[in-house]
């Protein structure tokens, strides 16, 4: 009889070791998806405004494309998503091709809820600017933003 207990306890180990053989093993639930971080929009101009006058917002107040010869040419590049390190450069040139002048700024957002910054260039030669015609070129970043056509009658 002893032998048929062992038996039948050896039977009842390899029952519960079949059983949990059998049993499914609880998966861990998958990593949570994290979504890759969105780059912000990238920096463009929105607005290029010349003009013999600015605002106090730096903006032009009177758009014009002619100018007199002792005007100050202003040039108002209104910009959208710039960081602090957005450059921008103004191009002037004479109808020769001519470099007339050339300058770069960082573009300063003063408001950082809001995404536009107004950045303000501007030429004068108080000796008076030859009649012709002119150019602006803006360039963003490295990137050429826009151009405006200008022109210097008396």
């Amino acid at each position: 009889m002893k032998t048929i207990r062992t038996s039948g306890v050896g039977l009842v180990a390899l029952a519960l070791l079949g059983v949990a053989a059998c049993t499914k093993k609880e998966e861990a639930p998958p990593p949570p998806v994290v979504a890759a971080p969105v780059a912000p929009p990238a920096a463009i101009v929105s607005t290029i405004e010349t003009g013999k006058h600015l605002g106090p917002n730096r903006r032009v107040v009177e758009a014009t494309t002619t100018f007199g010869p002792k005007d100050t040419m202003y040039l108002s590049v209104v910009s959208e998503n710039s960081t602090p390190t957005t450059s921008m450069i103004a191009k002037w040139t004479y109808q020769t091709g001519q470099l007339v002048d050339s300058t770069m700024q960082m573009v300063a957002r003063t408001d950082t809820t809001n995404p536009a910054a107004v950045t303000e260039f501007h030429i004068v030669k108080p000796k008076g600017w030859p009649v012709g015609k002119y150019k602006v070129e803006l360039w963003m970043n490295g990137v050429s933003a826009g151009s405006r056509d200008l022109e210097v009658k008396k």
